[in-house]
């Protein structure tokens, strides 16, 4: 028995032996109160400090040393005064409207009073804050109260003094609370305010936070908020301000209405900068998101009526609070109260520098600025954006000038290529007008799902219109290369109608489709009026334009097939060969499309080089389209030349740079043998009759950008057609 007691107690000595050992945090007074001493890993609870209700903590870390005393749970008793009797008057309901009103303007006073901006308020005050403001709002939109809204103001401005900002961290960091409580409570307020009928024009103007009520006819005139003077928005004086100004509205109203503007000086460093999932996708990683912060104050308007989507925008010019370094850009956003996040929606950059953001926004709410990092991707997007711009425009200019010359000289070029061409040059200036004007039109989401329609139906009718072309080259040269008698039947009368109405026609199948099956399911993406890969809607786009650009390859393939299997081309050197080859892809990839295969493989972004790629060559479709089809095009030029004889001069050198790339002797060479053939064919196998359809055949083929060096003979000898793109 002695010996079992013996080794009972051995068990026992080695924990107090471990615990003498293990290593521990020692008493000692911190900010009022006394923490006695506990082991190393463990967290202690004491009361909080004098005239404080509550719990107060503190964690002693493995090394033992203490950590700072946590006092979030530490509340002034006036404070928790005020919390009970606002929380008895919400539990009461409304029984005395008077009275509930005199003890929230009581509540409110006492408030002001103790939210001093000469004092630092503690975590648990200015969490409890935030609380009791809540509930004042409640009660007022409950009972209809009316309270001394400028002491309910002042309140506010002690609270987001910077005196606070310590607190606010904590407050941050320990609870759900942040900055955004107070853009809420007051957003809330004014709209309590603005529905009553009894509305007084108000200023206030603290240190840290600013408002005016007034009156205005916003189509009549514009707002401005904060009053600055007018030369403050070069931005070449010294003082900078921050201010809003809302210009003259397109829309009309019946009558003056009120609205109230704020601007928050302070509160940029207690406020989130988190952005809406949707809109973070441009962030790298995670470590260049911690480095984004709010870099101005927060402006707010808000009207009495809804005024919808802004015509002309709201200005919004912001001075920066702190002067960054290039490493950083500014990037406009409003607060979104739905998911309690900035976004980027309906707002752009006018312009920027190290000191001051000007802002464009179409809609009204609480705007800032948020100061990001550059990043290689971020350089990337935004060089590929400016050369996509130039490109549009580049494009566009080029293919309105063909466009102009061909109205000019249509009497002479009339035909059924002609008119398909300019189909596809109209679709093309239609498509990339729309495109670049609205597609960041998001404010407005019935807005936005009709410029998604149109843009997708006129990129449809652009690549309708490049097969159509590619389906005429086809029957006009392959099929007559091979089977003549087809051709001719095909060139017997004008099928352009049938084109068309396929080029226009079928678009409107596919787009009405897409909208019916993928309305109301991420039809469009949130940030652009284009449409959503992550729904699907996108492959409605996508699978049409891969079957168009394959079937358009197939067919410049038959082509310079065709060319390189002429008889001419047999005797032609290994570099007349190649340069013929490249002008013939010179002029059939600009109008056929096949460069949008590109535009494919760039959907993803980690390819650049496509991407690249992508918009280099889309960049000069419109000028490759005016080279061949205009410059290069003999009948075309012949028609200017027509109308204006002082271009003759032009037209001339052009004939002269033809001359020197084709020489006499090697075209009679060429020639003389299929004229032969030519006779002898029409007196073996033809009569008089298909003679003269195929005579139609080659004069229909020296039309189009495709013709032949010389006549064609008139029997079925491959090796008798010749295609030159420049003819």
């Amino acid at each position: 028995m002695y010996r079992a007691a013996v080794l009972y107690a051995v068990p026992e000595m080695d924990k107090w032996a471990i615990k003498l050992k293990q290593k521990k945090c020692e008493s000692e007074w911190s900010e009022g109160v006394l923490w006695n001493a506990i082991l190393a890993g463990t967290t202690k609870l004491e009361p909080c400090p004098a005239k404080q209700k509550g719990t107060a903590k503190r964690y002693c870390e493995p090394i033992g040393v203490w950590k700072s005393p946590s006092f979030i749970n530490c509340v002034s008793e006036t404070f928790t005064n005020v919390s009970l009797l606002l929380d008895v008057l919400i539990e009461d309901g409304i029984q005395d409207t008077k009275n509930v009103q005199s003890k929230v303007n009581n509540a409110l006073q006492m408030m002001r009073n103790i939210t001093s901006p000469t004092s630092e308020l503690g975590a648990g005050d200015l969490s409890s804050s935030l609380d009791i403001l809540e509930k004042i709002v409640d009660l007022i939109n409950s009972t209809g109260s009316t309270i001394e809204t400028e002491v309910f103001y002042g309140v506010i401005d002690n609270v987001v003094s910077a005196n606070n900002s310590e607190s606010w961290k904590t407050v941050s960091d320990k609870t759900e609370k942040d900055g955004s409580s107070i853009l809420k409570n007051v957003d809330r307020l004014i709209e309590i305010v603005l529905q009553r009928d009894d509305i007084t024009p108000t200023h206030f103007r603290g240190s840290n936070y600013e408002l005016t009520i007034n009156q205005t006819r916003i189509d009549e005139t514009g707002i401005r908020f904060p009053d600055v003077p007018a030369n403050n928005m070069s931005g070449s004086s010294e003082q900078i301000s921050t201010f809003l100004e809302l210009p003259k509205q397109e829309k009309k109203v019946k009558n003056d209405i009120y609205y109230v503007a704020i601007i928050y000086k302070t509160i940029s460093d207690i406020l989130p900068f988190d952005l809406d999932k949707d809109q973070s996708k441009r962030s790298l990683d995670h470590t260049s998101r911690e480095k984004e912060f709010v870099n101005s104050p927060v402006v707010s308007l808000t009207t009495q009526n809804d005024v919808g989507l802004l015509v002309p925008p709201l200005n919004l010019s912001f001075e920066h609070i702190q002067n960054e370094s290039s490493k950083m850009y500014a990037v406009c956003v409003s607060w979104n109260f739905t998911v309690s996040k900035w976004t980027e929606r309906g707002c752009k950059v006018s312009q920027s520098d190290h000191k001051r953001t000007v802002c464009q926004c179409n809609h009204l709410t609480n705007f800032a600025i948020l100061m990001r990092p550059y990043s290689l991707a971020t350089e990337d997007k935004q060089s590929l954006k400016t050369m996509s711009l130039v490109g549009v425009i580049l494009s566009i200019s080029f293919t309105v000038l063909t466009c102009v010359i061909y109205i000019l000289t249509w009497r002479y070029i009339k035909s059924d290529q002609n008119i398909i061409m300019m189909n596809l040059c109209g679709s093309l200036i239609l498509s990339y007008v729309i495109f670049s004007s609205a597609v960041e039109q998001t404010g407005h989401e019935g807005i936005c799902i009709a410029i998604t329609a149109i843009i997708h139906y006129l990129f449809l009718v652009t690549f309708f219109s490049m097969l159509g072309m590619g389906v005429y080259y086809f029957m006009s040269i392959t099929v007559t290369y091979y089977v003549m008698y087809v051709a001719n039947n095909f060139k017997a009368r004008s099928r352009v109608h049938w084109f068309l109405l396929a080029i226009w026609g079928i678009p409107i199948i596919l787009t009405t489709a897409t909208l019916g099956a993928f309305w109301g399911k991420g039809y469009h993406l949130e940030s652009f009026c284009w449409l959503s890969p992550d729904s699907g809607s996108l492959y409605m786009f996508i699978v049409p334009v891969c079957l168009i650009s394959v079937v358009n390859v197939v067919i410049i393939v038959t082509l310079v097939r065709v060319l390189c299997g002429s008889k001419a081309m047999a005797k032609s050197s290994l570099q007349e060969k190649a340069l013929s080859a490249l002008r013939s892809l010179g002029t059939l990839l600009p109008v056929l499309g096949v460069t949008w295969l590109f535009g494919i493989l760039a959907v993803n972004e980690k390819a650049d080089v496509f991407q690249y790629i992508f918009v280099i060559a889309n960049s000069l479709q419109g000028f490759f389209i005016f080279l061949s089809h205009v410059l290069l095009n003999q009948k075309v030029m012949q028609g200017l030349r027509n109308k204006y004889p002082a271009l003759s001069t032009l037209a001339s050198k052009n004939e002269r740079g033809k001359n020197e790339t084709t020489s006499v002797s090697k075209s009679q060479s060429t020639c003389k043998p299929d004229a032969s053939l030519v006779e002898t064919k029409k007196q073996s196998i033809f009569d008089k009759t298909h003679s003269k359809k195929v005579k139609k055949s080659e004069s229909f083929i020296a039309e189009t950008t495709l013709t032949t060096d010389c006549p064609l003979s008139t029997g079925h000898d491959k090796n008798s057609v010749m295609p030159d793109i420049y003819k």
